[in-house]
Protein backbone atom coordinates (compact mmCIF):
# COMPACT_ATOMS: atom_id res chain seq x y z
CA UNK A 1 0.00 0.00 0.00
CA UNK A 2 1.34 3.53 -1.18
CA UNK A 3 0.84 6.42 0.76
CA UNK A 4 -1.24 9.09 -1.45
CA UNK A 5 1.09 11.82 -1.07
CA UNK A 6 4.43 10.28 -1.28
CA UNK A 7 4.56 7.54 -3.04
CA UNK A 8 6.46 6.17 -0.14
CA UNK A 9 5.17 2.32 1.54
CA UNK A 10 3.61 2.51 4.99
CA UNK A 11 4.98 0.57 7.34
CA UNK A 12 2.37 1.61 9.67
CA UNK A 13 -0.24 -0.24 8.13
CA UNK A 14 1.27 -3.22 6.83
CA UNK A 15 3.22 -3.96 10.58
CA UNK A 16 -0.27 -3.87 11.66
CA UNK A 17 -1.10 -6.35 9.29
CA UNK A 18 1.51 -8.27 9.60
CA UNK A 19 1.21 -8.08 13.45
CA UNK A 20 -2.94 -8.87 13.55
CA UNK A 21 -1.95 -12.31 11.02
CA UNK A 22 0.94 -13.35 13.79
CA UNK A 23 -1.91 -13.13 16.38
CA UNK A 24 -4.74 -14.45 14.70
CA UNK A 25 -2.29 -17.39 13.87
CA UNK A 26 -0.97 -18.13 17.78
CA UNK A 27 -4.93 -17.40 18.42
CA UNK A 28 -6.09 -20.31 16.41
CA UNK A 29 -3.29 -22.66 17.42
CA UNK A 30 -3.67 -21.89 21.05
CA UNK A 31 -7.63 -22.55 20.41
CA UNK A 32 -6.49 -25.86 18.79
CA UNK A 33 -4.48 -27.16 20.97
CA UNK A 34 -6.97 -25.71 24.05
CA UNK A 35 -9.67 -27.41 22.10
CA UNK A 36 -7.92 -30.57 22.57
CA UNK A 37 -7.03 -30.67 25.95
CA UNK A 38 -10.58 -30.32 26.89
CA UNK A 39 -12.08 -32.85 25.12
CA UNK A 40 -9.44 -35.12 26.99
CA UNK A 41 -9.74 -33.79 30.08
CA UNK A 42 -12.51 -36.14 30.84
CA UNK A 43 -10.27 -39.00 29.92
CA UNK A 44 -7.10 -37.27 31.83
CA UNK A 45 -8.11 -38.84 35.36
CA UNK A 46 -8.56 -42.27 34.03
CA UNK A 47 -5.61 -42.40 31.37
CA UNK A 48 -2.38 -41.98 32.33
CA UNK A 49 0.03 -39.73 29.65
CA UNK A 50 1.63 -41.53 26.26
CA UNK A 51 4.17 -40.98 24.88
CA UNK A 52 3.80 -41.36 20.67
CA UNK A 53 5.44 -44.69 20.56
CA UNK A 54 5.16 -47.60 22.70
CA UNK A 55 8.35 -47.94 25.20
CA UNK A 56 9.24 -51.97 23.71
CA UNK A 57 8.75 -50.79 19.93
CA UNK A 58 11.40 -47.88 20.58
CA UNK A 59 14.00 -50.36 21.96
CA UNK A 60 13.54 -53.36 19.75
CA UNK A 61 14.52 -50.70 17.10
CA UNK A 62 17.71 -50.29 19.14
CA UNK A 63 16.46 -46.55 20.67
CA UNK A 64 17.08 -45.83 24.59
CA UNK A 65 13.38 -44.09 25.17
CA UNK A 66 14.57 -42.99 28.07
CA UNK A 67 17.61 -41.03 27.06
CA UNK A 68 15.64 -37.86 27.23
CA UNK A 69 15.45 -38.43 30.99
CA UNK A 70 19.22 -38.96 31.51
CA UNK A 71 18.51 -42.62 31.54
CA UNK A 72 21.41 -44.84 29.83
CA UNK A 73 20.35 -47.98 30.22
CA UNK A 74 16.28 -48.06 29.06
CA UNK A 75 16.39 -52.39 29.82
CA UNK A 76 17.37 -51.58 33.14
CA UNK A 77 15.03 -49.06 33.82
CA UNK A 78 12.56 -51.31 33.23
CA UNK A 79 13.79 -54.27 35.45
CA UNK A 80 13.82 -50.93 37.69
CA UNK A 81 10.10 -49.97 37.14
CA UNK A 82 8.74 -53.45 37.26
CA UNK A 83 10.22 -54.37 40.66
CA UNK A 84 8.77 -51.12 42.07
CA UNK A 85 5.66 -52.27 40.90
CA UNK A 86 5.86 -55.73 42.15
CA UNK A 87 6.93 -54.52 45.35
CA UNK A 88 3.85 -51.87 45.67
CA UNK A 89 1.73 -54.35 44.90
CA UNK A 90 2.93 -57.04 47.41
CA UNK A 91 3.35 -54.61 49.72
CA UNK A 92 7.23 -55.25 50.29
CA UNK A 93 8.38 -51.73 51.70
CA UNK A 94 11.99 -52.72 52.21
CA UNK A 95 12.12 -53.27 48.62
CA UNK A 96 10.66 -50.50 47.10
CA UNK A 97 12.91 -48.69 49.88
CA UNK A 98 15.55 -49.85 47.92
CA UNK A 99 15.10 -48.48 44.82
CA UNK A 100 14.49 -44.99 45.64
CA UNK A 101 17.14 -42.23 44.74
CA UNK A 102 17.14 -40.59 48.55
CA UNK A 103 16.23 -37.75 48.98
CA UNK A 104 12.80 -38.86 48.37
CA UNK A 105 10.62 -35.72 47.32
CA UNK A 106 7.51 -35.98 48.62
CA UNK A 107 4.50 -33.61 47.90
CA UNK A 108 1.42 -32.79 50.03
CA UNK A 109 -1.07 -30.41 49.97
CA UNK A 110 0.66 -29.47 52.84
CA UNK A 111 3.75 -28.99 50.82
CA UNK A 112 6.77 -30.93 50.42
CA UNK A 113 9.03 -32.90 52.54
CA UNK A 114 12.23 -34.94 51.64
CA UNK A 115 12.42 -38.29 53.01
CA UNK A 116 16.49 -38.50 53.68
CA UNK A 117 16.24 -42.59 54.44
CA UNK A 118 15.38 -45.99 53.77
CA UNK A 119 14.13 -45.92 57.58
CA UNK A 120 12.56 -43.01 57.55
CA UNK A 121 10.45 -44.21 54.30
CA UNK A 122 9.77 -47.82 55.79
CA UNK A 123 8.18 -46.20 58.30
CA UNK A 124 6.52 -43.65 57.05
CA UNK A 125 5.52 -45.89 53.73
CA UNK A 126 2.15 -46.51 54.48
CA UNK A 127 1.50 -42.62 54.53
CA UNK A 128 3.88 -41.86 51.41
CA UNK A 129 2.36 -45.06 49.10
CA UNK A 130 -1.07 -44.74 49.64
CA UNK A 131 -3.77 -46.37 47.56
CA UNK A 132 -3.95 -43.53 44.40
CA UNK A 133 -0.16 -44.24 44.35
CA UNK A 134 -0.57 -48.37 44.73
CA UNK A 135 -3.37 -47.47 42.06
CA UNK A 136 -1.35 -45.42 39.88
CA UNK A 137 1.45 -47.85 39.60
CA UNK A 138 -0.86 -50.85 38.95
CA UNK A 139 -2.51 -49.74 36.20
CA UNK A 140 0.78 -48.65 34.33
CA UNK A 141 1.98 -49.92 31.83
CA UNK A 142 5.72 -49.81 31.10
CA UNK A 143 4.69 -49.51 27.07
CA UNK A 144 2.92 -46.12 28.31
CA UNK A 145 5.30 -44.23 30.45
CA UNK A 146 5.33 -40.45 29.46
CA UNK A 147 9.33 -39.25 29.54
CA UNK A 148 11.05 -35.54 29.28
CA UNK A 149 14.02 -34.32 30.67
CA UNK A 150 12.20 -34.36 34.38
CA UNK A 151 12.51 -38.12 34.72
CA UNK A 152 10.15 -41.13 33.81
CA UNK A 153 6.50 -40.37 35.38
CA UNK A 154 3.93 -42.76 36.32
CA UNK A 155 0.27 -42.29 36.04
CA UNK A 156 -0.58 -38.30 36.39
CA UNK A 157 2.55 -37.40 38.29
CA UNK A 158 1.94 -40.15 41.30
CA UNK A 159 5.65 -41.10 40.63
CA UNK A 160 8.47 -39.88 39.20
CA UNK A 161 11.82 -42.02 38.66
CA UNK A 162 15.56 -41.49 37.06
CA UNK A 163 18.99 -42.07 36.91
CA UNK A 164 21.64 -40.65 39.42
CA UNK A 165 24.69 -39.30 37.90
CA UNK A 166 26.69 -41.95 39.18
CA UNK A 167 28.99 -44.59 37.51
CA UNK A 168 27.32 -46.91 37.25
CA UNK A 169 24.39 -45.39 36.86
CA UNK A 170 20.97 -45.96 39.31
CA UNK A 171 17.61 -45.93 38.96
CA UNK A 172 15.13 -45.53 41.46
CA UNK A 173 12.01 -43.22 42.73
CA UNK A 174 12.56 -39.72 42.73
CA UNK A 175 9.00 -38.15 43.86
CA UNK A 176 5.92 -38.87 45.17
CA UNK A 177 3.37 -37.01 44.63
CA UNK A 178 -0.37 -36.62 46.67
CA UNK A 179 -3.67 -35.55 45.41
CA UNK A 180 -4.01 -32.64 47.02
CA UNK A 181 -7.81 -33.60 47.53
CA UNK A 182 -6.63 -36.11 49.40
CA UNK A 183 -2.41 -35.28 50.80
CA UNK A 184 0.18 -36.79 52.89
CA UNK A 185 -0.76 -38.07 56.20
CA UNK A 186 1.54 -36.99 59.07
Amino acid sequence: MKERRTGRIALTPIRTRLLSAVLIAMAVTLCAGCSASNRNADNAASEPARPSALISTEMSAGKNPFEVAGIENPQAFIDVFDTVKTAIAQGDKAEVANRILYPLRVNGPSGSEKIQTRGDFVKRYDAIITQPIKDAIARQSSDNLFVNYQGVMVGNGEMWFAGSADTPQVIGIIAINHDFDGGLGH
